[in-house]
This record gives C-alpha cells, sequence and structure tokens, in this order.
C-alpha cells in the first residue's frame, strides 16, 4: 500500500506542477481502492473482525483528511483537488497518524516552496504588506478583497514529500513528536 500512496502523491505532485489540477481520475481510484483493499487484507489475513478493523482504519483514514481539508477548501483558498488527495493518502494509509504527519511535514514544506516562489518572483515585500493587510481585516472582521494575481504552491508536491516522509515513518514504526499526543 506504501507503493500506491506513493505512485499517487508523485502522479498527482506531477500533474499540479504542470495544470495547477490534481485531477479525479488520480484520487477517487485511490480513494477506492484504499476502501476496499483494507477491509479485503484483513479478511486474507485473518478473520472477519480484523477485516472490520482495517475496513474503519481505511474510513478513519480517509476522514482525517478530507473534513479538515474540507474546511480549508471552504475558507483558506486550498483547492479541492488538494483535499482530495489527502483524502486519498488517509484512505491508502488506512491512518490518521500518516494524515496527521502528512499534513504538518507538507505545510513546512508548503511554507518552503512559497518562501522560494515570493524570492524567485520578487514579490516578498507586497506578499508580506498583503498578509499584514488581511490580518488586520481579519482583526477587524471585515473579509479582506485581496487581488488574486498572487504567484501559486503547487500543495500537492508539498503533500507527496510529507506522505513520503509519513509513509517511511510508519513502515519503520519511527514515532512522531505529534504522536504523543494520542490516546
Amino acid at each position: 500500500m506504501y507503493g500506491l500512496l506513493i505512485g499517487v502523491v508523485i502522479a498527482a505532485a506531477v500533474a499540479d506542477l504542470r495544470t495547477t489540477l490534481v485531477p479525479n481520475r488520480l484520487t477517487y481510484p485511490a480513494i477506492l481502492a484504499g476502501l476496499i483493499i483494507w477491509p479485503v487484507a484483513g479478511l486474507i489475513v485473518e478473520d472477519g473482525g480484523l477485516a472490520i478493523e482495517w475496513g474503519q482504519a481505511s474510513w478513519l483514514g480517509m476522514l482525517s483528511g478530507l473534513i479538515p481539508f474540507a474546511l480549508l477548501v471552504m475558507t483558506a483558498g486550498l483547492g479541492g483537488g488538494d483535499m482530495k488527495l489527502m483524502a486519498a493518502v488517509g484512505a491508502v494509509s488506512a491512518s490518521w497518524e500518516v494524515v496527521l504527519s502528512t499534513t504538518i511535514y507538507a505545510l513546512v514544506v508548503a511554507v518552503f516552496m512559497a518562501v522560494f516562489i515570493m524570492i524567485r518572483k520578487g514579490v516578498v515585500k507586497q506578499t508580506l504588506s498583503r498578509v499584514f493587510s488581511a490580518a488586520l481585516l481579519a482583526s477587524a472582521r471585515v473579509k479582506a478583497d485581496l487581488p488574486q494575481d498572487s504567484p501559486t504552491v503547487a500543495f500537492a508536491a508539498a503533500v507527496a514529500v510529507g506522505a513520503v516522509v509519513a509513509g517511511a515513518e510508519q513502515m519503520v514504526g519511527w514515532d512522531s513528536p505529534w504522536r504523543a499526543i494520542s490516546p
């Protein structure tokens, strides 16, 4: 399943870098594969009880990627393809921990990508001014009407890096610092 996860996120990253879109024809089959393969694997390995546990894990993983990123799509301008990609990460990994790790790593990578793009495009001052203005307006509970001409970050590329690292952590059994928060 780690191979499937890596294939999906790399294909999504390439598509996002080329077209600024993560295609549904990639994310929907990946989500479906995760939701089908994990329960079947549970049946093959042990018994029906294990299949139910693994099936529930894939659903929990999918929902842990889908729900928070749906909120980001509605409020922060993240694309729907990125949301579906995170749902696929959860379904394929069958692990909310992998989704959390992927998210944290992806956000760190995305920040570095954004800084690099801002420097390369020469829009650091303009971007910081817009962020400051948006923060002031948000504190006054006024919606910022900012121009849409800013360069964008291919978030799927950041997700790909995050998923590779998070999946490798899971496979090797390394504990991430944020896993200590789980019950």
